[in-house]
């Protein structure tokens, strides 16, 4: 992701950004509390701040991620495995 978009990016609610591109990768959202997603396949996913997030499956820490994107791939890519 360029500089740019990346600034462009940081204009909206982590939050809303994220469920508005899991909805396009079409990752089915469990629950949703403050700062954290649950989806399915037993994923979590954490706000850590803006274009930060972690994600956890089963409550173990994957991986820190910056770009939603690439989040979004690495549940559909485990997802597809199931």
């Amino acid at each position: 992701m360029d500089k740019a978009t990346r600034e462009e990016l940081k204009k909206y609610d982590p939050k809303e950004l994220l469920l508005f591109v899991l909805k396009h990768y079409k990752i089915e959202v469990l629950n949703e509390y403050d700062k954290k997603i649950e989806v399915e396949g037993d994923f979590t996913i954490e706000i850590e701040g803006v274009l930060l997030y972690k994600l956890l499956w089963e409550d173990m820490v994957i991986a820190p991620f910056d770009d939603l994107d690439t989040l979004c791939a690495n549940i559909s890519m485990e997802l597809s495995r199931e």
